[in-house]
């Protein structure tokens, strides 16, 4: 009976550790969007354009313009899908609270990975504010307006996740429980 108390609580130091996969995710696409557009959109567009354009058949009857037009358009779509990924990254969250079966005891760690996790948000924050800010990266920015706002407000989208990860792991909690099973 020790041995399976102390393998359940060593469970539940991971509980918060969602907190960490949402915010890598978060910022990862968050970069790789703005990246990805400002490249295309302004250094393989126009090349790519020339190059197909001089390499096409004329009797190929194809629109290139419109192709590469309508690609561009398919990276400016994960700016509207943001939103969507954060609900699923929520939800990530909320299944990882359901399974988890934590002691209240372990909520000042989680506390701590709290800190730790908005101190990463705010760097990386930072970070994507720095890379927007850039000159070259202005026009990216302003395409991904959702993605900015999320990214503006990590840490508080940070904070928002553990509160319902609190919520779901100790204020849902059967008072039938006795004797450490929880």
């Amino acid at each position: 009976m020790e041995l399976r108390l102390i393998t359940d609580d060593k469970k539940g130091q991971t509980d918060f550790i969602a907190l960490f996969f949402v915010l890598v995710v978060l910022f990862g696409v968050a970069i790789f969007a703005i990246i990805l557009y400002n490249a295309y959109d302004e250094n393989i567009k126009d090349n790519l354009n020339v190059a197909l354009t001089s390499f096409t058949p004329v009797d190929a009857n194809a629109n290139i313009t419109k192709v590469l037009e309508q690609t561009s358009g398919g990276i400016r779509m994960l700016n509207p899908m943001f939103p969507l990924l954060l609900i699923g990254l929520f939800g990530f969250g909320l299944v990882t609270a359901l399974m988890g079966k934590s002691h209240p005891v372990f909520f000042f760690v989680g506390i701590i990975i709290l800190a730790v996790a908005i101190i990463l948000a705010v760097v990386f924050s930072n970070t994507y504010e720095s890379i927007t800010d850039n000159a070259n990266f202005e026009q990216a920015a302003d395409e991904f307006s959702v993605l900015t706002i999320v990214m503006d407000n990590l840490p508080l989208t940070i904070f928002v996740l553990f509160i319902i990860i609190s919520f779901v792991l100790y204020g849902t909690r059967s008072t039938t429980a006795q004797g450490g099973n929880y």
